[in-house]
């Protein structure tokens, strides 16, 4: 049975070159200029192929120890003082120890790959993929990045989030303090966006749960022919604000890159004012910090035209920027929400009965305020006896 001889890229050009050469297709003189070698040594490999055939364009070396190969011994004896001396170390550091303590010299690339063998590392480089930077948006308004950033802002070993938004187009920013990214501080930042400046065209946010959700929609939601939203989301879908998803960090460069910035300038602001908690520090925030940061870093935007979309004189914005349920009305015309029971009065602005379906809201501040058809309801909280709950 005939041997299998595995060839490497190179000795199949040669075989094919020289088997022109062998059938009188080409000349040597021409050959030996294709594959880059003198006329000599071309004959050499012509005559070796002529009577080994394929196995002789191989590399003599191939399947056997190469002649500067360090010895079993000597790289079992090297690991072993990686293993009980060097662990957790990175391999372009063990080599430097290595030469400097121990009198071994090993290139940093081959301890590297022994360390990768036995698991005592593993790789972490990737090749950067391309990028290029997103032109900044047109139009103020048009779209604003918003992001938490984690992060020990009081230097008292406690992480805390700062809920942050910048307008792509402009860099303005403005952003709050909480315990964590939570939803009540990205509304309250919306609501105070809104206040100062209007409604925004667009945010552009990552997929947190905060901003996006996995779950299946209800058979309500199916029925209506609503997409499952967050809480957050439920209040841009009830603006008219857009919601737009980033795949990576870098896609929200500029929200992470001020992130950054505040992670500098804003915890020396706040460390001149002795500032060690939120409730101070988003004082400190709305009364100095972002009126001066947007007015030594805003930019003006291309175009003069404000996205921002104005409220009518009418539209209370608490009603819009609050969390919301769909509750129904018991025969004692009660409602009953979250573990707590309010008693509808019986003179209303609008005729309500039992059965209906209303709207309870949750105002940023707290507080409870019950809808049916846009217009407020007048009632009052009860305990499980029938008593009447002092505000």
């Amino acid at each position: 049975m005939r041997e299998v001889i595995t060839m490497t890229l190179k000795a199949q050009k040669r075989a094919k070159i020289l088997e022109m050469v062998k059938n009188k297709k080409i000349k040597q003189k021409d050959a030996a200029i294709i594959l880059g070698i003198c006329r000599r040594q071309l004959i050499r490999i012509f005559k070796e192929y002529l009577s080994k055939g394929d196995e002789a364009l191989n590399h003599k070396l191939i399947g056997k120890p190469g002649n500067h190969r360090i010895s079993s011994d000597i790289k079992e004896k090297i690991m072993q003082i990686v293993r009980n001396n060097y662990k957790g170390f990175k391999p372009t550091f063990i080599a430097e120890k290595l030469y400097e303590e121990h009198h071994i010299k090993i290139g940093a690339s081959t301890l590297r790959l022994w360390m990768m063998e036995t698991g005592l590392w593993k790789k972490i480089r990737k090749t950067a993929k391309h990028r290029t930077r997103r032109p900044r948006k047109e139009h103020f308004g048009e779209m604003i990045q918003m992001d938490g950033s984690i992060h020990d802002w009081f230097g008292t070993g406690k992480e805390v989030c700062l809920m942050n938004m910048v307008d792509d187009a402009t860099g303005t920013s403005y952003g709050l303090f909480d315990t964590g990214e939570t939803t009540q501080v990205a509304l309250q930042c919306l609501f105070d966006w809104i206040m100062k400046y209007g409604i925004p065209y667009s945010i552009y946010c990552d997929y947190k749960s905060l901003f996006y959700t996995k779950r299946e929609a209800t058979i309500e939601e199916q029925l209506a022919g609503k997409l499952p939203l967050t809480k957050f989301g439920e209040v841009c879908h009830r603006l008219g604000i857009e919601m737009i998803y980033a795949h990576s960090p870098q896609a929200k460069g500029r929200v992470e890159r001020w992130n950054g910035i505040h992670q500098d300038r804003l915890i020396a602001e706040m460390k001149l004012k002795n500032i060690k908690d939120i409730d101070s520090a988003n004082r400190f925030l709305k009364e100095y910090y972002w009126e001066k940061n947007n007015r030594k870093f805003s930019k003006k935007p291309l175009s003069d035209e404000d996205f921002h979309i104005a409220l009518m004189p009418d539209q209370d914005l608490r009603n819009y920027v609050c969390y919301t349920a769909e509750c129904k009305v018991y025969r004692d015309y009660t409602i009953k929400f979250s573990k707590r029971i309010y008693q509808i009065e019986k003179k209303q602005p609008i005729a309500i009965k039992p059965g209906d379906n209303v709207i309870l809201k949750t105002w940023l501040d707290g507080s409870i305020h019950i809808f049916k058809k846009n217009i407020e309801l007048n009632f009052f909280e009860i305990d499980d006896y029938g008593r009447r709950v002092s505000a």
